[in-house]
C-alpha cells in the first residue's frame, strides 16, 4: 500500500513537472522580443575619423582581449599567437591584459575528494589558461589576467591565481592574476607605467559582494584614482574588468538570433541572470563604476564579457553632442568604454549599435591601446591580423 501511494505521488510530481515545462515553453514561444541585425562587418559612426599610425614617440601599449577560455595550447590559438607577435615588437613598452573568463566553462578544475592529481581532461582545461600565459613567455611582455564570471564558477579563483604564480616562477615570465590576495577581499589594484596607469578589478566579485564589501571596494577604487591623479597627473588611467558598463550585445538583451533569444527567455522563467546589464546586481556595479570614474582626468574603461569588439564614447560626451554648445553638461563615468571579449571564435556573438557607439563588429580579434604624448589611439585588429579601425581617444 505504501509503495502504491509513493508511486502515485511520484506520478503526480512528474505530471506537474511536465505541465510546468509545457507552460514554460508555451510562454517562451509567445514572448515578444526584437531580433536585430548584427554588425558582422565593421560599423563606424559617420562622424568618426580613422587615422594613420602616429609617428610621434610611443610611451606605452596595452593589448586588450577577453573571453579566451576556450583556447588551445596545441595548436596554439591563432589570436593568442598574434597577440604574442604584437607584444614582441616592443616588449619593454607593452602590457597584455586578459579581460576575464580565462577558463571555460567552470573555471580552474577542482580536485575531487580523494583525487591527488589532475586527470587528462582536467589538464586539457588547464592548458586553456597556459595558452594565454604563453603570450608572455614568447613575447617577453608583461601579462595580467583579471577574473570573470566563468572563472568564479569554480567557487573560488585561488587555484587559478596560484597556477599563474607557479607558471611565472617556472618560466621566468612576467604574468600575474589581479586583483587577488588569498583569504582577503579582492580590492582593485593598480600598476603605473610610462604615460598610463592600469587598474585591475574583479567585477564578478563586485556583482556578488555584500553591500558593505561593495562599498569598501568603491571607496578603495576612488582613492586609487585620486592618488594616481595626484602622483601621475599626466597619465591616462585605464581601468580594466570583465563586465562592461555599456554594451549592445546579448548581455543587454540585444539579440541577433531567435534561438538564443528563446533560450534566454526560457531560462528567465526559472532564474534571473546577474550577468545581464538590466538586473539589479549588475545595475549596482554600473552605478558604482560610473560614480568612481567621474573624475577630472582622462579615464578609459575596458572589459570583456560581451563576445564582440565595441568602442563607446562617454555618456558626458554623448550628452554634450546632443545639446547646444552653451549648455553645461555634467560629466558621467569614463571618457571612453571599450569592449574586447572576442578572443575566440567559438564565443563570438552578434552586436548592434546605439547613439554612443563609435565602432562595433562581431568578429574574433583584439584591441591595442597606444599612448603618445599628445593622446591615445585605439586599434581594432582581427584574428587574421587585419587592422579594422584606428582612431584617437582624446
Amino acid at each position: 500500500m505504501i509503495k502504491l501511494l509513493r508511486g502515485f505521488l511520484y506520478l503526480i510530481l512528474a505530471l506537474l513537472m511536465v505541465i510546468l515545462l509545457i507552460a514554460g515553453i508555451a510562454w517562451a514561444l509567445t514572448f515578444k522580443h526584437d531580433i536585430n541585425e548584427s554588425h558582422d562587418t565593421p560599423y563606424l559612426r559617420d562622424d568618426i575619423v580613422a587615422i594613420d599610425e602616429p609617428t610621434s614617440n610611443l610611451l606605452w601599449e596595452v593589448l586588450l582581449m577577453g573571453d579566451a577560455g576556450d583556447s588551445t595550447l596545441v595548436p596554439w590559438h591563432k589570436t593568442l599567437a598574434m597577440a604574442a607577435g604584437l607584444a614582441a615588437e616592443r616588449p619593454e613598452q607593452t602590457s597584455v591584459v586578459m579581460l576575464g573568463d580565462n577558463i571555460y566553462f567552470f573555471g580552474y578544475p577542482n580536485l575531487e575528494a580523494g583525487q591527488t592529481a589532475y586527470d587528462p581532461e582536467q589538464l586539457e582545461v588547464i592548458d586553456r589558461l597556459n595558452a594565454q600565459l604563453q603570450i608572455s613567455k614568447h613575447s617577453g611582455a608583461e601579462l595580467f589576467l583579471v577574473p570573470g564570471n566563468h572563472d568564479w564558477y569554480a567557487d573560488q579563483v585561488d587555484t587559478q591565481a596560484q597556477h599563474v604564480l607557479a607558471y611565472a616562477k617556472a618560466h621566468g615570465a612576467s604574468v600575474s592574476f589581479q586583483p587577488w590576495v588569498k583569504a582577503a577581499r579582492p580590492l582593485p589594484e593598480i600598476a603605473h607605467r610610462a604615460g598610463i596607469s592600469i587598474i585591475f578589478m574583479d567585477t564578478q566579485w563586485l556583482i556578488t559582494a555584500e553591500q558593505l564589501d561593495f562599498d569598501a571596494a568603491m571607496t578603495h577604487l576612488k582613492q586609487l584614482i585620486a592618488d594616481t591623479i595626484r602622483a601621475y597627473p599626466n597619465n591616462l588611467i585605464l581601468a580594466t574588468g570583465h563586465h562592461p558598463i555599456q554594451t549592445m550585445g546579448p548581455h543587454a538583451q540585444f539579440y541577433t538570433g531567435r534561438g538564443y533569444a528563446f533560450f534566454m527567455a526560457l531560462v528567465g522563467l526559472f532564474s534571473e541572470s546577474d550577468q545581464d546589464t538590466h538586473n539589479p546586481p549588475y545595475q549596482r556595479l554600473i552605478s558604482g563604476l560610473n560614480d568612481a570614474f567621474t573624475v577630472e582626468a582622462k579615464l578609459i574603461y575596458a572589459a570583456g564579457h560581451e563576445h564582440s569588439l565595441q568602442i563607446f564614447e562617454g555618456l558626458s560626451t554623448a550628452s554634450r553632442r546632443a545639446k547646444p554648445a552653451t549648455t553645461a553638461v555634467q560629466a558621467i563615468g569614463p571618457d571612453y568604454q571599450l569592449v574586447s571579449g572576442a578572443a575566440h571564435q567559438s564565443k563570438v556573438s552578434g552586436v548592434g549599435h546605439n547613439d554612443n557607439t563609435l565602432f562595433a563588429v562581431s568578429t574574433e580579434g583584439l584591441m591595442k591601446l597606444s599612448v603618445y604624448s599628445e593622446g591615445a589611439t585605439i586599434e581594432v585588429i582581427s584574428s587574421t591580423g587585419d587592422l579594422l579601425h584606428r582612431q584617437w581617444l582624446k
